[in-house]
């Protein structure tokens, strides 16, 4: 009866011991997939831990290898990039021209905002020759019967003086 409580009592410590070696080797092999892109044959371009080809089968064997002999996901991931060059990685690195590609998104996006903005502030502005009768309390014609030009503010004031 002793026996056995002690089977049990070593059979529930192996049990918890493994559990977080487990989860720990399954998450680092999701960050490998997720940093690597897969080499197939008929170059399908998704990351490793979206492909379900017969070459990724044979990649995560790979990488599970590796990391079962110790070594660690920035050594994988350098090996890889030695051997099939930066077009393995998923995303490029953040250094060098490469930084560009993580740039510029955000400034073509802010350009494009402003530009934006600029084009729907001309379209939405009053016209300066209603702005100039707002400013003289007188109502002004619609601004489609506005004349435009250097003239326009003289012949709107000769116009006054006919009215009055």
């Amino acid at each position: 009866m002793k026996m056995i409580r002690i089977y049990i009592v070593m059979i529930v410590a192996l049990i918890l011991l493994a559990g977080p070696a487990t989860v720990w080797a399954a998450s680092q092999l999701a960050n490998l997939e997720n940093a690597l892109m897969c080499k197939c044959d008929d170059k399908c371009g998704k990351v490793l831990i979206n492909c379900t080809c017969d070459t990724s089968k044979e990649t995560r064997k790979i990488l599970t290898g590796k990391l079962d002999s110790g070594l660690t996901v920035d050594q994988i991931v350098k090996q890889y990039v030695d051997k099939y060059g930066e077009t393995i990685l998923s995303a490029p690195t953040k250094s060098g021209f490469n930084l560009s590609a993580w740039i510029m998104p955000f400034a073509a996006l802010a350009i494009g905002g402003f530009g934006v903005r600029k084009v729907i502030q001309s379209w939405v502005r009053p016209s300066q020759t209603k702005k100039d009768a707002d400013a003289n309390g007188k109502e002004s014609a619609p601004e489609t019967d506005a004349p435009s030009g250097k003239y326009s503010k003289k012949l709107a004031d000769e116009l006054d003086r006919l009215d009055s």
